[in-house]
């Protein structure tokens, strides 16, 4: 049945519209009791909001009282109309009526404002009174409720987006934190605790305000990823600090036979030297390499900050020097070679010289006197010590070129002027 717009309502058209009004009203009191129990309204009323969110929230909170004073207010039109209904079973037309002008007037206080002294008249009111109907005070509260209801879940979910990205790494801060503490170094204690504040900062900004934090050009995601960045740095040193304390002897082992390999292959190099002058005669030859004492104490030093307990610079100072042996070890080993060679040359040039001997008696020209004196030439310059290689070079040359002429059609096994 509907409520009549205006003249006196029936009876029956004054319980219809009540029992509909009151089940608005109850509606009412479900979205807002609803609204009062969501985890984002629960987290914006006690959160110590700042920045964007605070100040969308303060226009937010206000809605959400104004909408519980207008429904207060709804609420109190409605009992007021149904005590009139209820105090006869057929009311008077004037009961009618004077629930038909609480139901169809302005019957609603939104606001009473005070007039300032200023903006006032001699005989003007003090104070000014917003009234309006029932069905709009309906849709401003409906208005009000979206608008309070639309920033309530986006805060919401502004939070549960941020915390699920920064999650992760406040777990593998608690890894990293742990292994800090086995390592047992100031240092890594110190670099874990400024990545943590760091982490706890960008955490508290994410909850004192998580529209501004969330929205575009925040930095969010560049500082919660720089933030994982200086962790993994933090982790990487840590880890290499652990596994260096639980390995501690055998790391050191192994660097001190490469730093023993160095000694070893300079040795070889003054021996190597020693020979060259004897046997070759050469100018000046590469400079010997002599790495392996200076090295030695950087490895005993290893030993000193173990027992100091300074795992960061342990692992540190290890994996240099292990960088730096080994790049000794290889200079040790170029500037050896370079030296023996000169000895292995002269033997490489000695056994050419003796194959191809037996090839040219293969050939039957041993008995060939331009060919045994080539070869006599030969033989006395890679025999005659210091041996001159260049020398050596080119008659094992000429006597191979004369050899290698006997293979030649015409010639016979002869070697011809």
């Amino acid at each position: 049945m509907v409520f009549p717009s205006f003249g006196p309502p029936t009876r029956e058209a004054v319980d219809a519209e009540l029992a509909r009004l009151g089940d608005d009203a109850a509606r009412i009191s479900e979205a807002l009791l609803e609204l009062a129990d969501h985890p984002g309204y629960k987290l914006l009323d006690s959160a110590p909001l700042t920045g964007v969110t605070a100040q969308r929230w303060q226009r937010a909170a206000a809605r959400i009282a104004a909408l519980w004073d207008n429904y207060t207010a709804y609420q109190d039109v409605l009992n007021r109309a149904g005590e009139i209904r209820g105090r006869r079973a057929k009311p008077r037309p004037e009961d009618l009526l004077a629930i038909a002008d609480l139901l169809r007037g302005r019957s609603i206080t939104l606001s009473t404002k005070a007039v300032a002294l200023s903006e006032r008249t001699l005989l003007g009111p003090s104070t000014i009174t917003e009234t309006a109907t029932l069905s709009a005070a309906l849709s401003l509260m409906n208005n009000d409720f979206q608008l309070a209801a639309d920033f309530v879940t986006e805060a919401d979910a502004a939070w549960n987006r941020l915390f699920q990205q920064a999650d992760p790494v406040q777990e593998r801060l608690r890894q990293v934190i742990a292994t800090v503490r086995e390592v047992d170094d100031p240092a890594l204690a110190a670099a874990v605790s400024g990545v943590g504040d760091e982490y706890t900062k960008l955490r508290r900004e994410i909850f004192a305000d998580p529209i501004g934090v969330a929205a575009p050009g925040s930095g969010f995601a560049r500082r919660l990823a720089r933030v994982g960045e200086d962790l993994e740095e933090v982790a990487a040193t840590a880890t290499g600090a652990a596994d260096l304390r639980a390995d501690f002897e055998r790391r050191a082992g192994q660097l001190s036979r490469l730093v023993d390999r160095i000694a070893e292959v300079e040795d070889a190099q003054r021996e190597a030297e020693a020979q060259a002058r004897e046997k070759i005669l050469v100018g000046a030859l590469p400079p010997r390499t002599a790495q392996a004492g200076a090295l030695r104490p950087r490895l005993a030093a290893l030993g000193d900050l173990r027992d100091r307990g300074l795992w960061r610079r342990l692992a540190e100072e290890a994996a240099a020097l292990e960088t730096a042996l080994h790049g000794a070890l290889a200079a040790a080993n170029r500037t050896h070679q370079a030296v023996a060679g000169l000895v292995e040359r002269r033997e490489e040039l000695r056994g050419r010289l003796a194959a191809y001997r037996v090839r040219a008696a293969r050939s039957g020209a041993a008995e060939d006197q331009r060919l045994e004196a080539a070869y006599q030439q030969a033989r006395e310059l890679l025999w005659t010590r210091p041996c001159d290689l260049a020398a050596s070079t080119r008659a094992l040359a000429a006597y191979q070129k004369a050899v290698l002429a006997l293979d030649q059609p015409g010639r016979g096994g002869v070697v011809r002027p």
